[in-house]
This record gives structure tokens, sequence and C-alpha cells, in this order.
């Protein structure tokens, strides 16, 4: 997706908007082939449950998946049956902020009381106050490179969370597929990297530290 995204004459916000655009194109073309989209949902479990990260891992952190997202249930359900606790955010109303929530079952109740129609847990759900040390946090993007750096969707939820936990030895995990994952994505100081990137071909452990500074 290498392009005009990297022109250094072009602000970050400008090249952010660019590849945001290129990225939601590619997104919606892959996840339009549903038997495609599955296999790659598969792949990517059996690649994440082998991982040493995600069997020293007390605790994954998910999402509840957009259309143009990895489907990250079914590695969500196989935490639960490995004794894992698992929790999913919550977006504070008014706000471009999030909190996790503990829950105990894929079927409990859900709302998509919010701006993005993303199913979220209710309030009878726990707040997380402590993310235990090894847990892993599955993040969503629209696109990657394998310095770990992140494109999200522009409202900064995942970065406020996220640096909010530094210093924790606790991986972020960048969820993708294969054809977003890029060479240059342009950042701000405050955008937050991943340790590793998740995909259909496997777990890579990024090449760059935790933060960019």
């Amino acid at each position: 997706m290498c392009g005009e995204e990297n022109n250094p004459e072009l602000t970050v916000v400008e090249r952010k908007k660019i590849l945001r655009k290129k990225a939601k194109t590619v997104l919606k073309e892959y996840f339009s082939d549903m038997e495609l989209a599955k296999a790659a949902s598969a792949s990517i479990l059996d690649y994440f449950i082998q991982s040493d990260i995600y069997k020293a891992a007390p605790a994954i952190f998910g999402f509840m998946p957009m259309p143009d997202e990895v489907d990250v249930i079914p590695i969500l359900e196989r935490a639960l049956k490995d004794g894992k606790k698992i929790s999913v955010p919550k977006m504070i109303p008014g706000t471009n902020q999030m909190d996790f929530y503990e829950i105990t079952s894929l079927e409990q109740g859900f709302s998509k009381d919010n701006s993005f129609s993303i199913r979220e847990p209710e309030n009878s759900s726990s707040l997380v106050k402590e993310i235990p040390d090894e847990s892993v946090l599955l993040v969503p993007g629209l696109a990657f490179n394998l310095s770990g750096d992140r494109l999200g969707r522009g409202k900064g939820y995942y970065d406020r969370y996220l640096s909010g936990v530094q210093g924790k030895n606790i991986s972020f995990c960048g969820v993708c597929v294969v054809p977003v994952i890029t060479k240059g994505i342009p950042c701000d100081p405050e955008d937050i990297t991943m340790t590793h990137i998740l995909n259909e071909y496997g777990l890579v452990k990024c090449s760059e530290g935790l933060y960019r500074y």
C-alpha cells in the first residue's frame, strides 16, 4: 500500500488520512469474501494459541470485531475454555476513551449503543481496574508495519488506553491480515506501538521497543 502516504511534504495527519482510505478499501474487499475471512480467523487462532505469550497469559483482552476486522471471537472462546480471564472494551460516552470489562461468556448481554455499532458488554460486567502481568491485549487497526507501528481509525481510543499501562510486562498484539501490513505508517509521538503483530501467516515479534519516541 506504499505511496503518497509516505510523501514527506505532507503532514502526518494528511498522510494518515490517505493511508486510512487505502486500508479501508483493501479491508472491505478482503472481508467481503466470507470464506477467506473465516480461514484467516481460523489460522490466526491456531498461531496465537500455540504462542508462548498466549500460554503464559492469565488474561486475554480482546475486542468485538467490526465487519472489516479479524474475527477474534474464537480466540476469546478458546481462552475461556483454557481457564483464562477475558475482557472486551466499552467506550465511555461523550469521550474518546474506553475501559475494559471482564466477561465470563460470549453469550452474555451486549449492546450496540455507540456511534460505531460495536457490541459492548452491559454494565453488569466487571470493570477491569488492573491488568495482570503477562496479559495479552489484542489490538485492532487499519494497518500495521513489522516495527509495530499501528494506524487506527483516528479517534485515539486504544492509544489513550494503552498509554496507561506503560511499564507492565504486557504484550500489545496488533491483529490484522497481511494485505494491510505495509512498510510505512505515519506516526505521532503519542502513537503506541505493538510488541507483536498477529496475522494469518503467524505471530511476529516487533523489532522495535514498546513505545515510539
